[in-house]
């Protein structure tokens, strides 16, 4: 059976990003790009002041005199050339005049009644922004693969035409199996319980940006699971289906998988909670099966869904991210021959992270999961202090 870090591999061999698309500026929040991105203009578009003030030549300034204000220079203006001997009055972001060649600030200045202003000395170029000192048309702003991320929008807004070329970011669908499965906002009848994976699912999914995702349930028919499969995987790039994938005879999707003419990458892995996943690729999209109980699928999610997704938008270091390492607070044993992947929480102090691993029933313990904000990973036959360090898995 692989292990976690093997199965990890197996797939980040066989991913590929999507195919990159066109969109507008505010869409590419969150995706990659495909193509650098280049400035068009220059930043500043032309020398300006950087100050409210007036313009002048420095040269002008060494008499000591009071100049007369030939004109006044909003931002956004075109300016007229500077005469000699003369400043003009001007703001923050206005360009500067021909023949100005220095911004004497407000501060510094003294109008009279006659019209002219008496400006303090200054050397030659204060407070002036020179044309692209930002930069200048033709630097790339972000190269191919950086992220698009809130701190990037604005220099790509001040420097690109407003579209960019990005790597498409997937489409997902979540199927829940089961008859067992009641629909949310429906009580449940004797026997039944209410999905409470397509929610986790759909949380984690648009908690990356990603699209909201299709949501489809379906019972145990093996027909049904086929046909349900089959227009998933016509309409997603990745399939993500809870439940039906061990060996039962209500385990349906593994059969399904293989009718539709999929290759599995694997299915099994020697991990606790989520042993027997399954991860298959077709030819136009991914299909990865999750057992049925919650923390079995938080596990999934994190450790195979999350980076394949991650991949397939262009993050060519998807599955090769360094895991965090917090120092457990309670002792801790994994007498098993399968790793462990249990729910913390973990908390920062002057000694560094510190993990403690949640009091638990099992892989079905919503309650556990819901006071979760990591996983800590124990190896077979793990047998733990409280101090000693262990991997985590930041959800």
């Amino acid at each position: 059976m692989l292990t976690i870090d093997e199965a990890r591999s197996l797939l980040a061999a066989r991913v590929e990003p999507l195919d990159p698309v066109e969109v507008p500026l505010r869409a590419a929040l969150g995706c990659r790009l495909a193509a650098p991105a280049v400035a068009d203009v220059d930043l500043p578009f032309a020398d300006v002041s950087a100050m409210d003030g007036y313009a002048v030549r420095a040269a002008d300034l060494e008499a000591g005199t009071p100049l007369p204000v030939a004109f006044e220079v909003p931002a956004g203006a075109v300016p007229e050339r500077l005469p000699e001997g003369f400043a003009a009055r001007i703001f923050t972001g206005a360009a500067l005049p021909a023949g100005a060649d220095t911004i004497v600030q407000q501060e510094l200045a003294e109008p009279r009644a006659d019209g002219r202003v008496l400006l303090a000395q200054c050397p030659t170029g204060t407070h002036v922004r020179r044309r692209g000192e930002v930069f200048p048309a033709g630097t790339t702003l972000l190269p191919a693969g950086a992220e698009v991320t809130p701190t990037t929008m604005a220099l790509l807004a001040a420097g690109s035409p407003g579209r960019l070329t990005v790597i498409r970011r997937p489409r997902l669908t979540i199927v829940s199996t089961g008859s067992e499965l009641a629909s949310q906002g429906e009580r449940p009848r004797h026997g039944q319980i209410r999905d409470a994976n397509w929610p986790l699912l759909d949380a984690f999914a648009r908690s990356q940006g990603l699209a909201p995702p299709s949501c489809r349930r379906v019972g145990d028919s093996a027909s049904a699971v086929r046909a349900t499969l089959a227009e998933a995987l016509a309409d997603a790039d990745v399939v993500v289906s809870t439940g039906g994938v061990s060996v039962g005879d209500h385990d349906l999707v593994p059969e399904a998988v293989a009718s539709l003419g999929g290759a599995v990458v694997f299915h099994k892995v020697s991990q606790k909670p989520g042993k027997p996943l399954l991860v298959a690729r077709f030819p136009a999209g991914w299909l990865v099966g999750l057992p049925g109980n919650p923390l079995a699928v938080l596990v999934g999610w994190r450790l195979y869904v999350l980076p394949l997704v991650r991949a397939l938008s262009g993050d060519a270091a998807a599955f090769d991210e360094r895991p965090l390492i917090a120092a457990l607070t309670t002792a801790a044993a994994n007498r098993e021959e399968r790793t462990h992947l249990r729910p913390a929480q973990l908390q920062g102090g002057p000694e560094g992270l510190r993990a403690t691993i949640k009091t638990w029933e099992g892989s079905h313990d919503l309650v556990a999961g819901a006071g979760a904000d990591a996983l800590v990973r124990l190896e077979p036959g793990a047998d733990l202090t409280a101090g000693s360090r262990v991997v985590c898995y930041p959800l």
